[in-house]
């Protein structure tokens, strides 16, 4: 329990007799979502038009928990989150420090020689202050097969589970057309000239495996970046802009879903013996139909063609 856990550069259990619990990690090391992005909602196109020329990280609120194993030295602990909004929580094991501030206390149990509690806590800085992105490195053998702007997954050391390709295929809700329903008539009269689709949030089964955390920081933060960053655009009229939009590439199907990252929970979380961190990963697919099926000449491989200008070499048609 010595040297779990330095705030502000105290160690907690030598000071005080308090140790972090287990299920503390994985509150840790989750995503931050993002903040919500100005949106147009069409009643005549398949899901939002989203602004996302500037997608930002919102702050992020963690439950951790901890028992107290010196009598009446709970109140000093309170005494000292409380001093001041912000603390330097520093996790030698992780090797990571983390700058919280205390937002409410969520239980309290009492014990014959220990007390355990409960804190919620506000993390307001998503983004290390000095972070200086790191292309991803994985030496673990994993499958591919889904890409995040032509970088496939496992290059982050991270593994789709089951149950994903349900989320990717199952039919967002249809969008509600103009309906006029008269008391004094039966039934309803309903615009159907067209039927078009709305968003939908989309949630990959993810775990991601690292041999230690050197290497397991260095995905983890790159995976966000990559989610989160302006990449230069070009649009019908050749002019250039900057656009968070990102696509997601099933290679099963060979379909591209235009997306952007919304939010991450940690599922499971185990340090020791090499890092597996089991996530769900939440992606807004902004637009997303059935039916356009183009079929393109491959080899007997099963590899596309294609051209010296790196273009499909035919369309067969639909």
């Amino acid at each position: 329990m010595k040297g779990q856990l330095y705030i502000d550069g105290k160690d907690i259990f030598t000071e005080l007799g308090v140790a972090t619990l287990q299920g503390n990690y994985g509150e840790l090391v989750a995503f931050p979502p993002s903040k919500t992005p100005d949106s147009n909602d069409w009643a005549e196109e398949d899901g939002k038009e989203f602004d996302l020329s500037a997608i930002a990280l919102d702050s992020r609120e963690l439950t951790l928990s901890f028992g107290f194993f010196s009598e009446w030295k709970y109140n000093n602990f309170v005494a000292l989150l409380s001093d001041m909004a912000y603390h330097d929580f520093n996790f030698p094991h992780l090797g990571r420090t983390f700058r919280l501030r205390l937002s409410s206390q969520n239980s309290f149990e009492i014990y014959n020689t220990t007390q355990v509690s409960k804190f919620t806590f506000a993390n307001d800085f998503p983004r290390p202050a000095d972070y200086v992105y790191q292309s991803p490195v994985n030496t673990i053998p994993l499958p591919k097969g889904y890409e995040l702007d032509d970088v496939d997954l496992s290059s982050y050391g991270v593994l789709i589970l089951k149950g994903t390709n349900e989320e990717i295929l199952k039919t967002p809700a249809v969008k509600k057309n103009l309906l006029q329903n008269f008391k004094r008539q039966d039934g309803a009269i309903y615009d159907g000239e067209y039927v078009k689709f709305q968003t939908k949030d989309v949630n990959l089964k993810c775990l991601m495996r690292a041999p230690d955390f050197e290497t397991f920081w260095r995905n983890r933060d790159a995976l966000l970046h990559d989610l989160t960053k302006l990449s230069a655009k070009t649009d019908d009229e050749g002019y250039e802009y900057e656009d968070a939009e990102r696509i997601f590439y099933v290679d099963e199907w060979s379909e591209s879903y235009p997306c952007y990252y919304k939010s991450c929970k940690t599922v499971d979380f185990n340090p020791f013996g090499g890092i597996w961190w089991e996530f769900t990963l939440t992606l807004v697919f902004t637009s997303f139909r059935f039916g356009d099926t183009e079929y393109l000449l491959a080899s007997e491989a099963g590899e596309f063609i294609i051209t010296e200008d790196e273009e499909y070499y035919i369309d067969l048609g639909d």
